[in-house]
């Protein structure tokens, strides 16, 4: 039996894109977490199922941890999810997905021989996992698109993102009772904004303002960008937090659990400074990949408790609100 998109708290915040609380505008953080498994990464591990797969095995044991954390502390959270991982395998997926895009780089569409290198689909189904996460307290089970397409990527088009967000669509409306409301974009790529809203999705998380969080085409990713977005996190360079713009959610800060000892401190304290900066009515919205925790599940959960224990602690002194994607949703969804 799935529960209705928010069961948390029996004290429900003002609903909408700026919600308030006794003294005006709420300061908020979000959560999301980016499950995809093998489909968020195959473009880059090819045929070769042993590549990063210690990461993506402990990533499906890290569903439940990750769900307790949050619980444990009353954070809400949004999991977007890559639809396929709700398939019970590779008969369901290919009777579901659409014909990928034709991308100028063919490697970035799903080669249909990962069905026999991965028979038993361990890297590529969860559906036993997105059940759980369904049924969660404060859960808003939104997605990753069905087969993690690429938006920006030369040769797809708005048929492709129309048919794969209507694949999701029908997948969730089957399982879970409910489609999804929120979605975040593969490799953090915004495209297509009036197809994803025509295809019921009220809320995204787009890109932090600084340029140095724009998303391009793979080809055109650059090295400074990204050197600046790892000093981000480190050194605060800039101001991430938002308010909501429309339906975008903007992300704030990646959380970086790999960092050595002496850098997690000051990823740490930058996290602490961000969340203690917010104006009225931002957002501070945090995320993450499941196989993000590592080999080590037990050392990248301790790390997740450390955040979590960051925002908790000031959720209880009234300080922030915890959300969700579809706490923002654009008429009202969620809470």
């Amino acid at each position: 039996m799935t529960r209705s998109l928010e069961t948390q708290s029996p004290a429900v915040a003002s609903r909408g894109s700026a919600p308030t609380g006794p003294h005006g505008p709420e300061r908020s953080v979000a959560i999301s977490i980016d499950l995809e498994m093998r489909w968020g990464m195959h473009d880059r591990l090819g045929l070769d199922m042993n590549a990063y797969r210690a990461n993506l095995e402990a990533g499906r044991a890290a569903v439940p941890e990750i769900l307790r954390i949050l619980g444990e502390r009353g954070l809400k959270a949004t999991w977007a999810a890559v639809g396929a991982l709700a398939c019970t395998g590779w008969d369901e997926y290919f009777a579901r997905a659409p014909a990928p895009p034709s991308y100028e780089a063919g490697e970035l569409a799903i080669d249909a021989r990962y069905a026999d290198l991965d028979p038993d689909g361990t890297l590529h189904f969860l559906p036993a996992e997105l059940g759980l996460i369904a049924n969660s307290q404060g859960v808003d089970l939104g997605t990753h698109t069905f087969s993690h397409i690429f938006m920006l990527e030369p040769g797809i088009t708005a048929h492709d993102v129309a048919g794969d967000l209507e694949a999701v669509r029908r997948l969730w409306t089957d399982r879970f009772g409910r489609a999804p409301v929120s979605l975040v974009f593969p490799r953090n790529q915004p495209n297509f904004l009036d197809v994803v809203a025509q295809a019921g999705i009220r809320v995204w998380r787009g890109n932090p303002l600084p340029w140095y969080y724009n998303r391009f085409a793979s080809r055109h990713q650059d090295i400074v960008s990204r050197g600046l977005r790892f000093a981000d996190a480190l050194i605060p360079l800039a101001h991430t937090a938002s308010a909501i713009d429309g339906r975008d959610c903007r992300a704030s800060a990646f959380v970086r659990f790999d960092l050595p000892h002496a850098l997690w401190g000051f990823h740490l304290n930058r996290l602490c400074r961000a969340l203690d900066g917010m104006a009225p009515g931002e957002v501070f919205h945090l995320w993450f990949h499941e196989h993000n925790l590592g080999p080590a599940l037990g050392h990248g959960i301790a790390r997740l408790a450390e955040v979590c224990d960051l925002i908790a602690g000031r959720c209880a002194a009234g300080r922030l609100r915890s959300a969700n994607m579809a706490s923002f949703a654009s008429d009202g969804c969620g809470s």
